[in-house]
């Protein structure tokens, strides 16, 4: 019988797996072949998945390792434990299990509950099997892109499997594993709901716009375009007209810039990211586990009010972080963890044109000049950005402004090859080998015959 994870058994065998166990169903839970009856049971087990995307106590499958590769880019750095290890390349041997974890957390889970809607045929209605399925794919897909980003080449999973066929998976491409996350999200766009009924689930909107993401690492600038466009058109999201708006409790509901969001609240706080991102003078619920690294607090320009909304110093002269600085509750944070703005669907938008047309675009320039505006930055011009690697520098240097401490830094520079470029400029020295982690060694012990080598 084929080992199958579920959201119902990964709590379960937390607590008490024994050899009767799998086969029993003890009265206060159920396992998994009682489980997947129902309508609810199918939206029980979706639920399961934001709780393992969200996850920051430690772990961080989805939300926060976005926020820790800040570090692999070159903006943050520190001098401890697996922050070291990602801004000096001190590798350790399991440093890669940032991103392999995402195999238990999101991907297994999704294909467990993938093919258990496929087995329910009329047990489950059209509506929660086409939402169910698009929540499964978006995590799979989300999973799947991220791991690419990290680790490359990985083995492309998209069943379940036995403890015996893992150890026979060697790797896919890195271009395999990428497309199969552009698969999936385009997948998940196709049977999730135009707007979502409950606050913090997902739309076609979201897994659209992470689609495009995914074909702008492969620089597919022209599919991307087209997608990019729709969501920029048709989600009916917008910028929040004035940016130091969005940082507050209140705003995290209510503002039209959200799109996709970890949710959190007084029962449930997300203090493992405050005390890994968060160093504000006073409180001794965060500690010190930053600091700048050469160049980024000089990187805004004059004016720029995101610089000391964002970044800024304590009377000692220790970095801080600006931007999530609030959603103390009763001594533990609560703020929600932003995963998808409109201005980064927007910045992408203009990217994608100039970048498609292999010329710089007037309406690239006019839609980067909004966010630059809202920031209190006077218009580009196309006489200051004359050409395309002018182009490229202009948009990054707005997304870096934009969105420090969001996790976007490193997939940007990665995308237009000036990761280890960047990095050299302000004193590394490292080579290609940089742009990926390498597989995590516990795992290279597991498998037989180098299939991870």
């Amino acid at each position: 019988m084929k080992y199958k994870i579920s959201i119902a058994i990964m709590i379960l065998c937390l607590t008490a797996c024994n050899e009767d166990f799998i086969d029993l169903a003890p009265i206060t839970f159920a396992n998994e072949n009682r489980f997947y009856q129902t309508d609810a049971d199918f939206e029980a087990a979706a639920v399961g998945l934001y709780a393992a995307f969200k996850d920051s106590r430690g772990e961080g499958a989805g939300t926060l390792l976005p926020f820790r590769m800040e570090y692999r880019a070159d903006n943050l750095a520190w001098d401890n434990l697996i922050y070291l290890e990602l801004s000096e390349n001190l590798l350790g041997p399991d440093t890669g299990n940032l991103f392999w974890i995402m195999y238990r957390t999101l991907i297994f889970p999704s294909n467990n509950i993938l093919e258990k809607i496929e087995e329910a045929g009329d047990i489950i209605t059209p509506s929660v099997k086409n939402t169910v399925s698009g929540e499964a794919l978006f995590f799979r897909g989300y999973a799947y892109y991220w791991m690419n980003l990290g680790l490359g080449s990985v083995p492309k999973i998209t069943e379940s499997i036995t403890p015996q066929e893992a150890l026979e998976i060697g790797l896919s491409p890195a271009d395999e594993i990428l497309a199969q996350a552009i698969t999936d999200l385009a997948t998940a766009a196709a049977l999730l709901p135009e707007s979502a009924e409950v606050f913090g689930k997902l739309d076609k909107y979201d897994a659209m716009a992470f689609q495009a993401k995914a074909l702008m690492q492969l620089n597919d600038w022209s599919a991307a375009l087209p997608i990019l466009r729709d969501v920029f058109e048709n989600s009916g999201h917008s910028l929040e007209p004035v940016w130091i708006d969005m940082w507050t409790l209140e705003a995290e509901k209510t503002s039209p810039e959200f799109m996709f969001q970890a949710i959190f609240s007084e029962l449930a706080d997300n203090n493992p990211f405050a005390q890994q991102l968060l160093y504000i003078e006073g409180d001794n619920t965060t500690q010190e586990v930053f600091r700048y690294k050469e160049g980024l607090f000089d990187s805004f320009e004059p004016g720029d009010i995101r610089r000391d909304e964002t970044l800024g110093f304590d009377s000692n002269g220790i970095a801080q972080n600006n931007k999530y600085d609030f959603g103390r509750v009763n001594n533990l944070w609560t703020h929600d963890i932003q995963v998808l703005r409109f201005t980064d669907v927007q910045l992408l938008y203009a990217e994608a044109i100039s970048m498609a047309a292999g010329t710089v675009q007037q309406q690239s320039l006019d839609l980067i000049n909004e966010t630059r505006n809202r920031a209190g930055l006077a218009d580009l011009t196309l006489a200051e950005v004359p050409d395309i690697d002018a182009f490229v520098e202009a948009i990054l240097a707005e997304r870096r402004a934009e969105f420090v401490f969001e996790g976007q830094r490193y997939p940007d520079l990665k995308r237009h090859g000036l990761l280890v470029e960047k990095l050299n400029a302000i004193g590394y020295s490292f080579d290609d080998s940089y742009l990926t982690l390498p597989i995590p060694q516990s795992e290279k012990d597991k498998v037989p015959n180098g299939l991870y080598d």
